[in-house]
């Protein structure tokens, strides 16, 4: 990481999106269901490899192209993978949630993984963070600044996105969105939405 991307990702600590995160996945046709992994490599192939695709069987498509495979359920996994952001890439899973044993590979040989996913009526969304095969904890901010978390290692990225009580599932889940932008040095935005990805079947046991 030269010096410029290092600046960038310590400018994010305190950041906030230009639009709301989950705006953009309502807008997008993901706010029933999503599930996304943050991996910190910006190796795509090695992503693949690991997930055990056929890297013949990729082909290179726009969001709107790879959410004509969206399904919340089936044997399959279909994923939408690309960069993300410097160090950064991301899997974005259009079908069943990724399997355990997927994130332990994902994040094998030191890698760190940051995954969130949202089931509407059935998991209110988590943001979850496994290093090195295993699986460390949830990240989510405070309910008072400066007050306990789960992961301390994630404690700077936590001002002013503090939890309330009276917040919806969808807000909760807009600061989880928030926090792994801030971690990986990039929100969701229009422009991730619009970029061009590579997009895998990854046929699976169920």
């Amino acid at each position: 990481m030269d010096t410029n991307e290092r600046i960038m990702m310590r400018n994010m600590v305190n950041a906030f999106p230009g639009e709301s995160q989950w705006d953009l996945l309502i807008e997008h046709e993901m706010g029933a269901w999503f599930s996304c992994q943050w991996v910190d490599t910006e190796d795509v192939d090695e992503i693949a490899r690991r997930l055990r695709a056929d890297p013949n069987s990729g082909m290179r498509c726009d969001f709107q192209t790879a959410m004509q495979s969206y399904e919340s359920s089936g044997e399959t996994l279909i994923l939408w993978i690309g960069e993300h952001s410097p160090g950064w890439s991301t899997v974005l899973t259009l079908s069943r949630l990724m399997p355990p044993d997927a994130i332990e590979a994902l994040s094998a040989e030191g890698r760190r993984v940051l995954e969130a996913f949202f089931m509407e009526d059935i998991d209110p969304g988590k943001l979850l963070y496994t290093y090195d095969s295993e699986y460390i904890g949830e990240v989510f901010p405070p309910y008072i600044p400066g007050g306990s978390i789960e992961l301390p290692q994630f404690e700077e990225y936590t001002s002013g996105l503090e939890l309330r009580d009276e917040m919806s599932e969808a807000e909760v889940f807009d600061r989880f969105l928030c926090m792994a932008g801030r971690i990986t040095g990039r929100f969701i935005d229009r422009a991730w939405f619009s970029s061009t990805r590579t997009l895998y079947h990854v046929p699976r046991e169920a």
